[in-house]
């Protein structure tokens, strides 16, 4: 994968309110201890199948984020060190799969499990660490929202 690449997260109705994506559509589900935001390479030949396996419906809206961007988000409401990468994830069925890694202070976030944080310590709650989280993701990806027909 390389910086200039896009990805997409595809978007459900209700993460969509006047062209401004909820922070709920980056949550990394706790029930599964999911270790990444799936998303679809943009690049890659099996895109337009990809959304068609995973959509029962169309048209689906998803938001097109540059790696780049993604890599290069910022909190600055939070002093840890948070880091954001993109990596392929390997998946027999939807080859254009990737997923958005979180790091924070060089721990992985991991959907329903407590982490380290120097915001913690000092009195901001862990909710309110992973809101800030999500809100920044969902920020980006508010910028560049697009529709899939099919």
């Amino acid at each position: 994968m390389v910086d200039n690449e896009n990805v997409a997260r595809l978007l459900k109705k209700v993460w969509i309110c006047d062209g401004v994506i909820s922070s709920a559509a980056f949550n990394l589900r706790p029930q599964i201890h999911e270790t990444y935001i799936s998303v679809l390479r943009e690049c890659m030949e099996t895109f337009a199948l990809d959304i068609k396996k995973i959509c029962k419906e169309l048209p689906v809206d998803y938001a097109l984020m540059p790696i780049n961007s993604v890599k290069s988000l910022k909190i600055v409401s939070i002093e840890d060190d948070i880091k954001f990468s993109v990596k392929a994830v390997d998946n027999a069925t939807i080859k254009s799969h990737a997923g958005i890694f979180i790091t924070i202070n060089e721990q992985q976030l991991v959907g329903g499990e407590p982490f380290e944080s120097l915001e913690i310590k000092r009195g901001k709650s862990a909710d309110c660490v992973l809101l800030e989280i999500r809100k920044s993701i969902a920020k980006l990806a508010s910028r560049n929202i697009k529709s899939f027909e099919g």
